[in-house]
């Protein structure tokens, strides 16, 4: 049997690389300093949580395969991991404790896709006018929703692929994704934190 453990995650600023800034900017903008503190904390307490809970969990560790959204299958994935995690990311220091403690990391996502996702993000943080800045954004929301669809397929084959019979997966993956959607019926999904959207 073939099993796979969702945990659902909201990024942090770390996570968010080159886009951190801008997305911070706009947030404060439109939420105040203050909502954006609140919400640094909250991730915060979210990850210790995630960290006790799936450290609680009873695997081996050498059959497991980590699985990250975000991170691209391009021969540098470890140094990818251990640089978000020396910025301060701590789903990224979880992923590398995991690593160190003798789990396989995989490549989970298409490189192009991410640029794609990239670049839309970019053309909407990038406008200055306001206005426009919403109807780029209103503009960019199918295709944004197609192309996340795209990846959550992609994700799901390259999770299938790659999990071996015995082995158990962990995926890490922001709140809008949907993978579990797209896997084989053979690959058994539980999900570390069931109150969050998944089950629908």
């Amino acid at each position: 049997m073939r099993q796979l453990i969702y945990v659902p995650v909201i990024h942090s600023e770390a996570d968010m690389g080159s886009m951190a800034e801008p997305l911070k900017k706009e947030f404060t903008e439109q939420f105040g300093v203050h909502v954006w503190k609140e919400h640094v904390k909250a991730v915060d307490e979210m990850w210790e949580g995630i960290a006790k809970k799936l450290n609680g969990t009873a695997f081996n560790v050498s059959q497991v395969r980590i699985y990250q959204d975000g991170l691209p299958i391009c021969g540098r994935e470890m140094d990818i991991v251990r640089d978000v995690a020396a910025q301060g990311s701590q789903n990224h220091r979880l992923v590398l404790s995991l690593v160190e403690r003798g789990a396989h990391l995989e490549g989970s996502e298409d490189a192009k896709l991410l640029l794609k996702e990239y670049h839309y993000i970019k053309a909407i943080t990038d406008e200055p006018d306001a206005k426009r800045k919403l109807r780029k954004a209103r503009w960019l929301r199918w295709p944004r929703k197609w192309l996340l669809i795209q990846r959550d397929r992609f994700m799901a084959r390259r999770i299938a692929q790659t999990l071996k019979e015995g082995e158990t997966g962990v995926l890490f993956a922001g709140l809008t994704h949907r993978i579990d959607k797209y896997l084989p019926k053979d690959i058994k999904v539980t999900y570390l934190i069931s109150r969050l959207p998944f089950k629908r």
